[in-house]
């Protein structure tokens, strides 16, 4: 069985996929692999962040904020005897982890969610939506199992 495991490093409140993933007793041979969508910085991102005039240097922080996301989420399920590795590719979470998904052949997709106001999701997305519409295969979407504060 493979498992795609999308993570996003945030500290928003969103669930955890990989409590989630490692709570389920997987049957012998299950392969985890852990993405992390390193997001594409675009010049008029660039206009808001004051004094920062090489846009590469940005890409690069996000690039390495990814990597070491998706090592530390490895590390998490190896050091619970999984078999894991990882990836984290540019481009947009919303299309690219379902694409992604169906390119490995995934089984299953697991993601977290967080709760945000309608009016946020109207204007920014919803990650977990896109992928549950936009996946190959089955989705597990984690949901925060404490209230918020």
């Amino acid at each position: 069985m493979k498992i795609l495991i999308a993570v996003s490093g945030s500290n928003d409140g969103s669930s955890d996929p990989i409590a989630a993933a490692v709570s389920i007793p997987w049957p012998e041979g299950t392969v985890f692999r852990v993405l992390t969508i390193a997001e594409g910085v675009h010049p008029p991102v660039m206009q808001l962040l004051e004094g920062v005039q090489d846009i590469s240097d940005v890409q690069h922080t996000v690039d390495n904020v990814a990597a070491n996301t998706v090592a530390s989420a490895v590390a998490q399920l190896q050091s619970r005897g999984f078999h894991a590795d990882g990836a984290s590719p540019e481009g947009d979470p919303q299309s690219m982890i379902a694409d992604y998904a169906k390119e490995w052949g995934a089984d299953l997709i697991v993601v977290g969610s967080c709760d945000k106001s309608r009016l946020e999701t109207f204007f920014v997305g919803s990650v977990s939506r896109s992928v549950v519409e936009r996946a190959p295969c089955s989705v597990l979407v984690a949901k925060n199992s404490a209230p918020p504060t």
